[in-house]
C-alpha cells in the first residue's frame, strides 16, 4: 500500500467546495483526513452537491481545536483493501476562509 499526502487542502472561500482531486480515474483504497490544530472553524467532508449550511451529502464534520494538542480526524475506506473511493468525487469546506484540513491518501 502506498501512502500520498496531498498535505494542507485550504479553502479560499467557505462555500466554495474543493475536490479533492480533478482526477476523474484516481481510484483509491483510503482517504484520511485532520483537522490542522489551531484553526477556528469547522471541516466538512462530503461528495459532490455537498451543502455545509443544510448538511445535505456531508459525510463528516471535523471539529477545531484552537488550543492546540490532539485534532478531530477520519478515515474513510473501500471496506476492501482495494482502489475503489474515486478521489475527485470527495470534497472538503471550511468555515473560515484560508482554513483547510491535512488529506492523506492510500492506493493498492
Amino acid at each position: 500500500m502506498n501512502a500520498n499526502p496531498l498535505g494542507r487542502v485550504n479553502v479560499t472561500t467557505p462555500g466554495t467546495l474543493v475536490p479533492l482531486s480533478t482526477d476523474p480515474t484516481l481510484r483509491v483504497s483510503k482517504i484520511y483526513f485532520q483537522v490542522i490544530p489551531g484553526l477556528t472553524g469547522k471541516g466538512y467532508i462530503g461528495k459532490t452537491g455537498m451543502v455545509r449550511a443544510t448538511l445535505s451529502k456531508v459525510i463528516r464534520v471535523l471539529w477545531p481545536n484552537s488550543a492546540g494538542g490532539f485534532s478531530d480526524s477520519f478515515f474513510l475506506e473501500s471496506g476492501s483493501d482495494s482502489d475503489l473511493l474515486n478521489l475527485a468525487e470527495y470534497y472538503i469546506d471550511m468555515d473560515v476562509a484560508g482554513e483547510g484540513l491535512l488529506v492523506t491518501y492510500w492506493t493498492e
